[in-house]
């Protein structure tokens, strides 16, 4: 069970920002495929496996991350954007690797880089294709 000060440790240091009553929901989420973790994998697996989850999750909040960070006299922050579609393929890749039984696959957002279903060509010249084009 990963706890809500492990994810915020993880996710801070991936850059992932997000408000505590959002980051507890997504945790109860990652916490809610325990009993398929704990069949399959040791704690060490599935905790990694839990965190690669809400860092999925965390993601769909945006693409820009933590760079740099000075503090406490001076303080200053750094954020670099990276492209959304890198980082989501890369922390895909890391859970997946890992989620060999598909324990978190339910939960795994749509991949919001994908091109959609349907990318047909509009043909016509002007008005309604509806009922024959009439």
């Amino acid at each position: 069970m990963v706890s809500q000060e492990q994810a915020q440790q993880y996710l801070t240091g991936q850059g992932i920002a997000l408000p505590d009553f959002v980051l507890a929901a997504l945790i109860d989420q990652a916490n809610g495929i325990e009993e398929c973790l704990a069949l399959h994998y040791p704690a060490s697996t599935a905790l990694l496996i839990q965190l690669y989850l809400l860092a999925l999750m965390g993601l769909g909040q945006g693409d820009k991350y933590l760079s740099s960070q000075t503090a406490p006299n001076g303080a200053s922050r750094s954020f670099r954007y990276q492209s959304f579609s890198d980082r989501w393929k890369g922390a895909l890749s890391l859970l997946r690797g890992l989620d060999k039984h598909g324990c978190a696959t339910a939960l795994i957002p749509p991949d919001p880089t994908a091109a959609p279903a349907f990318a047909g060509i509009w043909v016509g010249k002007g008005g309604c294709m509806c009922n024959g084009g009439r």
